[in-house]
């Protein structure tokens, strides 16, 4: 099976610009990223995906390879959309295509390559996969910086949102136990089917995809099915998602402690 994993990365990140450039010890986040990605050895090929020479020059200059996109896309799948257009010009073809999101530089390969299997062997009726682990920890679960999913007994998502979901209307009669977490939490970590990612590209955002911000919603609306990967606590916690300031210090702060590398 050949699979495409493509990181897309702007210059234009809206609340830690050039985000992707930032130093997290001696490399980039962007150089993380790729590395941890390279090491899940499950890509036929992998390239970041960019409208920004400044983030190419970087990729370039560890030794990584480049795709130039355009400015206008308003998501990550929507900029992993057209690299695929333009692997696919080239003569390439895959039998699926990896989002490995631009900001997570300690994701586990493991977890990357687990949410690359999951579709691989789902049923074919589902267009995409992402990751999740489960919640035990009531703040984070009530964080509305944290998203929540809800899933189906056949591990499909159900509905994603950043409220704490499932809503417990007597929490003194929900047991909580490794076997029943409060919730789910969700990373923005995708793999598409090819004409499921084609078909996505074209809708409009919908609704819910815009009060919520959160773009996996738009497959929801528009009755794409979403198999989630497991992964567990020990794997995702060390695994921070660079969003603000605030988690650029934290990750520098986990390289420095030797919490991370």
């Amino acid at each position: 099976m050949k699979v495409l994993g493509i990181i897309p990365a702007r210059i234009g990140s809206t609340r830690l610009p050039a985000k992707a450039l930032k130093f997290i010890g001696d490399k980039t986040v962007v150089q993380r990223v790729w590395e941890q990605a390279t090491k899940a050895a499950c890509f036929e090929e992998l390239f970041v995906a960019t409208d920004s020479s400044e983030i190419a020059d970087c990729v370039k200059g560890f030794g990584g390879s480049v795709l130039m996109t355009g400015s206008h896309h308003a998501t990550g799948s929507d900029r992993v959309a057209e690299a695929l257009e333009l692997r696919e010009k080239a003569g390439k073809h895959f039998d699926l295509v990896a989002n490995v999101q631009g900001d997570m530089p300690f994701i586990e390969p493991g977890v990357i390559r687990r949410t690359v299997q999951c579709l691989a062997e789902a049923d074919p009726t589902f267009g995409m996969s992402t990751v999740v682990m489960p919640l035990f920890d009531e703040n984070e679960f009530k964080r509305d910086s944290v998203v929540k999913v809800v899933l189906g007994v056949d591990g499909r998502a159900l509905y994603f949102s950043r409220a704490p979901i499932p809503h417990r209307r007597d929490p003194e009669k929900c047991e909580i136990s490794p076997t029943a977490p409060i919730g789910y939490k969700h990373f923005g970590l995708y793999v598409f089917r090819p004409a499921t990612l084609k078909a996505l590209n074209k809708m409009s955002p919908s609704l819910i995809e815009t009060r919520e911000a959160l773009e996996q919603l738009r497959a929801l609306a528009n009755g794409i099915l979403i198999k989630a990967a497991f992964a567990t606590p020990e794997e995702m916690n060390a695994s921070i998602e660079i969003d603000t300031s605030e988690d650029l210090s934290r990750a520098v702060a986990a390289v420095q402690s030797g919490k991370a590398r």
